[in-house]
């Protein structure tokens, strides 16, 4: 019984030995590229799709590199461009994993850019219209976010997502969201801040607003993954900044008025 144990033991250790020099030195999930994409998309319902080689290594985290992302969605007649990602970066808790909960330690997306929408243009079409002018742009609506990084949990039908960090061509932002894994509804609250005017793009410049540097734009991210909305709160520049330039302008109007109306009725005073 004793030699039996004994050899029990032997074999267990002997497996055990072998799946981690398979894992640690064999396994390469390129060789599962189809399988991976396949998961993928079933997971999320959008057609998913990368270019080149996965990097990964499994000790003491599990970190995933993986190269030209791309993300459409789709419908009986049409396949759209959703989401492209040059590059992204993954670290997660492999226990938790074990576990059926998905922790991200931190991602990190470069040369990010979601379709449908343009963040910075919204945000100086808000701005223009405050200021009773029309923003024309033959940007396309894309947003570029040059690099975002978060963490979040995946626990049940939830993805909760903090501590996010995001740089566009006009802004930095940071906040905090959930995605319904489900519905695939998100709902983010991020606090956005004016980049310098010599670190963003030409086609910006001209229209740079002056009157948001230093300002905090609360911002709401919200809706379907595939039809995403975004606003910008400037009601506090409103009441800080532009009203007090239309109130300016009104009186100086009533000041130019009353003088031509001196001159030309000759008031005795």
């Amino acid at each position: 019984m004793k030699k039996i144990i004994v050899n029990l033991t032997y074999f267990i250790f002997i497996v055990f030995f072998l799946m981690l020099f398979y894992i640690f030195f064999i396994f390469n999930p390129n060789n599962y590229k189809d399988q991976i994409i396949n998961y993928v998309s079933s997971k999320t319902k959008y057609d998913f799709t990368y270019n080149g080689d996965i990097e990964m290594s499994l000790f003491p985290d599990t970190k995933l590199l993986m190269p030209n992302i791309e993300l459409y969605k789709t419908s009986s007649n049409s396949k759209d461009m959703m989401i492209t990602i040059l590059k992204t970066e993954l670290s997660m808790s492999l226990r938790k994993l074990m576990d059926n909960i998905v922790d991200v330690n931190y991602m990190r997306a470069y040369g990010f850019k979601y379709h449908g929408i343009n963040a910075d243009d919204v945000l100086i079409k808000t701005y223009s219209l405050l200021k009773f002018s029309f923003f024309n742009t033959n940007h396309p609506n894309i947003t570029t976010v040059k690099k975002i990084s978060a963490k979040a949990n995946i626990s049940g039908n939830t993805m909760k997502v903090n501590d996010i960090y995001m740089e566009t061509e006009m802004m930095e932002a940071k906040g905090s969201g959930t995605i319904d894994m489900i519905t695939k509804v998100a709902n983010f609250k991020m606090v956005g801040n004016l980049k310098e005017y010599g670190d963003i793009i030409s086609s910006y410049q001209d229209k740079y607003p002056k009157e948001l540097i230093g300002e905090e734009l609360p911002i709401t991210i919200s809706g379907e993954l595939n039809n995403l909305s975004i606003s910008i709160d400037l009601k506090h520049i409103v009441i800080k900044k532009v009203i007090p330039i239309k109130d300016k302008a009104i009186e100086t109007i009533k000041e130019k008025v009353i003088d031509d109306l001196k001159e030309k009725i000759k008031l005795p005073f």
